[in-house]
């Protein structure tokens, strides 16, 4: 992958998008999701045997607004990069807060900057010494941060000319390392016995 063009952003801008599929009861989310029965008519049964039941829960989320925030980050020569967030209505109003609280760490900034060290840019989000105690690393600050990093790709891809998915095909290992947030989790766990 070669160098790619610097561009100067000058914009983050955030939308509340909101469907209401509560009114027609349409779809549901996966707390709604369902405990799932399986039975077998013998011990080793054909996919074609088994019989699948559906319980939902209905005392959790079972009216659904599929709502998403959706930013656009803006440069100043003109490339723009799209991303989003899925929510189910209430509390996408918070997210969207989040996002605008976020925008002055990216506004300004050039893409070079941000992707040269992409892991290191999604702890800086992550970590405003502002914003931490919202929930550093959960919640509404993950969803604002997913919106942001979004758009970055996509205005990644869009600067190389290529899918985001492409992007990330072609990335050296080395180099992909260099641009995620690898962080150790329950470092005192016990490794999972190999199979």
């Amino acid at each position: 992958m070669g160098k790619d063009r610097c561009l100067n952003i000058t914009t983050v801008t955030a939308r509340d998008i909101r469907w209401p599929t509560s009114l027609g009861a349409h779809g549901s989310d996966a707390m709604v999701c369902i405990r799932t029965f399986f039975f077998f008519s013998t011990p080793v049964a054909s996919i074609a045997e088994r019989r699948i039941r559906f319980v939902p829960h209905r005392k959790q989320h079972s009216d659904p607004d599929y709502s998403c925030v959706y930013v656009k980050i803006a440069t100043a020569e003109g490339l723009e990069g799209y991303g989003m967030t899925f929510t189910l209505g209430r509390g996408t109003d918070i997210v969207l807060l989040a996002v605008r609280a976020l925008k002055h760490l990216v506004e300004g900034r050039t893409t070079a900057s941000i992707f040269e060290r992409f892991g290191a840019f999604w702890r800086e989000l992550t970590s405003d010494s502002q914003l931490r105690w919202i929930g550093p690393e959960k919640g509404v600050t993950h969803l604002a941060v997913a919106a942001i990093i979004n758009a970055l790709w996509d205005l990644w891809g869009k600067l190389r000319g290529v899918p985001v998915w492409l992007l990330l095909a072609e990335m050296e290992p080395e180099v992909g390392a260099r641009r995620m947030e690898l962080k150790e989790h329950g470092k005192h766990r016990k490794p999972l016995p190999t199979l």
